[in-house]
């Protein structure tokens, strides 16, 4: 599932980075960046290269939130999470490069991005 992308219910898109030990990291899609976070954690994604895009985002890779898998799948099932498309490997590649270079991530939360490659 690492890069599937998820629609909440309150119309924020959740990119699926990895599960790890029963848990799943996901990181959001913003149609701005965070300049306070550091450019370098916020990466630029073309709606003319995604489908589910409506215009130009930027995957926040700056902050994970952590789900259990059986919270995860319970939002699925009850429809407040729907998944909507997917990002392309080389796409999740620089999704982890900017994870790595973030200055507010722990050592648990980059464990997400590492193990997904």
């Amino acid at each position: 599932m690492t890069g599937t992308i998820v629609n909440c219910d309150h119309q924020k898109m959740l990119v699926f980075v990895n599960e790890l030990s029963g848990q799943v990291g996901l990181v959001t899609i913003n149609s701005r960046p965070y300049p306070k976070k550091g450019m370098e954690t916020q990466l630029k994604i073309a709606a003319s290269d995604f489908a589910f895009l409506e215009h130009d985002s930027f995957v926040d890779c700056s902050a994970l939130f952590v789900k259990s898998v059986g919270e995860f799948k319970a939002l699925v099932q009850n429809g407040q999470v729907s998944l909507i498309g997917n990002l392309d490997s080389a796409t999740m590649d620089k999704v982890v490069l900017a994870a790595a270079d973030s200055r507010h991530l722990n050592a648990f939360q980059k464990k997400f991005f590492d193990d997904s490659l």
